[in-house]
């Protein structure tokens, strides 16, 4: 029993750790403070290990799923970044219609009711916006550059 407590509770641990990976991973626009998780997580991990009593099988787990999380949430902001690249045209468009329609410019990009693109995994879409009474400004940013449309 105490066995099956001590999986369950790792499991538990990796799970949250990966999911805090992915939100992590995902946020592209931290520049410099993407790459330090590179390589902070893996030697936290082996240090906490080394020095753990017990539980170093979990805390390996716990490690490697973080650093797997961050890896899948970078993987996914860059699929993100090109999409923008090639639809956020599109939602430009679509802002200008909204505009020439209503005669406003949208406070969200929810408010356009039509599927954003550049989605990441726990982010509806990568791509900033800001309306206001003399225009707007759609733009995605990352470490190194800032794309306006």
């Amino acid at each position: 029993m105490v066995v099956l407590s001590r999986i369950i509770a790792a499991l538990a641990y990796a799970g949250a750790a990966f999911l805090f990976g992915v939100a992590l991973g995902e946020r592209g626009e931290l520049g410099a403070v993407q790459y330090v998780f590179w390589f902070v997580i893996p030697i936290a991990t082996f240090v906490i290990a080394l020095y753990a009593r017990r539980g170093r099988p979990e805390v390996f787990l716990t490690g490697l799923v973080l650093f797997a999380g961050v890896q899948h949430g970078n993987r996914a902001f860059a699929r993100a970044w090109d999409e923008c690249i090639t639809r956020a045209p599109a939602v430009s468009k679509a802002i200008v219609q909204y505009h020439a329609r209503t005669g406003d410019y949208p406070t969200r990009l929810k408010d356009l009711q039509i599927e954003l693109p550049c989605r990441c995994v726990f982010r509806k879409t990568i791509l900033h916006y800001f309306g206001g009474d003399r225009g707007f400004r759609l733009w995605i940013t990352n470490d190194r550059k800032r794309v306006s449309f």
